[in-house]
């Protein structure tokens, strides 16, 4: 008898817990689900698509980690628009400019002339215009790094579909206030030219806490 009426008993309990794990199966489905398309995301938003001609070498994300930014009032920048939204370089353009950069022009895109380089943008620069670029990253994280044959130091920043506002962050106004300080960087001829290296001023160390924090970028 006792086995009898358990069996019943044994039947209810199982039924709940059926229900317990297959809502923790669909919450964990979920969960991953929401991860992947993330990750998805952030990959496209930082990898942006390749024209015919290409623009020039795709570096790693942190390929300018180590080149010491200099002040943005040395780094000579060009505005381009590959997202196709009516005015947005000149919008960039004029941020940039309140920032200290020196910006020398603004138009479309010439390698993307239907404005639909999907992704947040690129930084296109020369072997001279390594240490411009490191600190258009303290500002662009989140923007592609290629590297062209261009024999000056100017750098191209095209914005893409998925820019959007462009608000750097408190760590990134803060790195370029300590770069525009008096003996906070040198004016890039050390990084543009070898042989200018010993007549450069030596650059006073930016926070490198700083520095990483600002580029730390959820893109």
């Amino acid at each position: 008898m006792t086995a009898a009426r358990t069996r019943p008993y044994q039947r209810r309990r199982r039924g709940p817990v059926l229900v317990v794990v297959g809502v923790l199966a669909a919450l964990a489905i979920f969960t991953w689900s929401v991860v992947l398309v993330n990750a998805g995301g952030a990959a496209s938003a930082t990898s942006c698509p390749v024209p015919n001609p290409p623009a020039g070498e795709v570096l790693p994300t942190g390929a300018l980690d180590q080149v010491a930014p200099i002040p943005p009032g040395g780094v000579e920048v060009n505005v381009l628009n590959a997202g196709g939204q009516r005015g947005q370089a000149s919008l960039v353009a004029a941020q940039l400019g309140d920032l200290g950069f020196s910006v020398k022009g603004t138009g479309n895109d010439p390698l993307f002339p239907d404005g639909n380089m999907e992704c947040y943008g690129q930084l296109r620069f020369g072997a001279a215009g390594e240490a411009a670029a490191s600190t258009l990253t303290l500002v662009m994280p989140c923007a592609e790094l290629v590297r062209d044959g261009r024999p000056d130091a100017g750098v191209d920043i095209s914005v893409g579909t998925g820019f959007g506002d462009f608000n750097p962050g408190r760590e990134a106004r803060d790195a370029l206030d300590q770069l525009t300080e008096p003996g906070g960087g040198t004016d890039g001829a050390a990084n543009a030219d070898p042989n200018a290296a010993e007549a450069a001023p030596a650059p006073t160390a930016v926070d490198p806490e700083l520095v990483q924090e600002a580029r730390d970028a959820s893109c």
